[in-house]
């Protein structure tokens, strides 16, 4: 069985919100699956990972190896192919279907991840204009020119208690440091790259 490449990613960024299905036949093993994974995580020392693609192959094999057992229960009920692990999107599909039960089981472990994957940090300053709340929260940021950035709270960042404490107040100003991260959005079914907040100070 070849490991792929591809299956870091998707599971990298995935943290979709809500139950897969209502029967318990069906969450039961996902949801096994997602405690391996977040424990095998939780192991990994990503200071000795020296590129997102290692990182990525360390995720997915975390994934894989926690599978083990539940091979016929992802072929005959996800359509998943253990054997096909490799091929085609069944990496990307076993990856999302693991993103949304641990978004449950280990959000810590997911926000741990996000935060440890390589990506440009960027920052704008401005105030909060607009808030608009969902699966995720969602701010509209004005800089003094006028333009305007959407920013993604997504997880807890550096001072995120201060945001919530006077977000209602729209002369307040900030500076907001944001990395560009792949989100899975659980409605469109589908990734979107987004602008998620890494942490604010007030200015």
């Amino acid at each position: 069985m070849r490991l792929p490449c591809s299956i870091g990613a998707p599971f990298l960024f995935v943290l979709a919100v809500g139950a897969l299905s209502s029967a318990e036949k069906q969450v039961e093993p996902l949801r096994v699956i997602a405690e391996r994974s977040c424990k095998c995580i939780e192991e990994i020392d990503f200071s000795k990972l020296k590129s997102s693609e290692q990182r990525n192959a360390q995720l997915g094999l975390c994934v894989i190896k926690s599978a083990k057992g539940f091979e016929r229960f992802l072929l005959t009920e996800k359509n998943i192919d253990m054997d096909r692990i490799g091929e085609s999107d069944h990496g990307t599909r076993l990856g999302y279907l693991f993103g949304v039960e641990a978004a449950t089981v280990c959000p810590e472990t997911l926000a741990r991840v996000t935060s440890e994957t390589e990506s440009a940090q960027s920052t704008v300053a401005g105030r909060v204009t607009e808030t608009q709340t969902g699966a995720y929260t969602r701010l509209t940021v004005e800089d003094m020119a006028g333009r305007t950035t959407t920013l993604y709270w997504i997880f807890n960042f550096d001072n995120s208690n201060l945001l919530l404490k006077s977000i209602a107040d729209k002369t307040a100003r900030y500076e907001f440091s944001f990395a560009e991260k792949e989100v899975f959005f659980l409605a469109r079914k589908e990734y979107q790259k987004v602008k998620v907040i890494t942490g604010l100070k007030k200015i």
